[in-house]
């Protein structure tokens, strides 16, 4: 499932919204690809894009950062362990403060994950195996 075009940024450049465009592109020795400007203005990229290979595909879109805020959550879990006033207060600046470098620990243990080469039953086959 692509990105949709935002409507302002595709008239000023051409490209329909809904509407299919296609272009051929080198790629370089280094692997590298030049995006057609039109399609780069359209989706509004910056310096990032996700990149998502499907088999028989490669999907380019607009990198989008979610900011997750589990301030509720810790609060919730704080107050069930039974701390109120200052000590809340000290626990949930502490536990906020870690969640940077968890969110980093869990991206680097996810990145190390094998990639699944085939489906994912033959995957999940292989597990069992070994």
């Amino acid at each position: 499932m692509s990105a949709p075009i935002p409507k302002n940024r595709a008239s000023e450049h051409g490209l329909k919204p809904g509407k299919k465009a296609k272009r051929r592109v080198r790629v370089s020795q280094q692997r590298q690809l030049s995006i057609p400007k039109d399609f780069y203005l359209a989706l509004g990229l910056t310096d990032e894009a996700v990149m998502e290979f499907t088999g028989t595909e490669i999907i380019i879109r607009p990198a989008t950062f979610e900011e997750v805020d589990f301030s509720a959550d810790i609060l919730q879990d704080l107050i069930a362990q039974g701390f109120s006033g200052q000590e809340l207060l000290q626990e949930f600046k502490e536990i906020k403060a870690d969640i940077p470098a968890a969110l980093q620990t869990l991206e680097q243990e996810t990145m190390a994950q094998p990639v699944i080469q085939g489906s994912l039953d033959d995957y999940l086959d292989a597990l069992e195996d070994e």
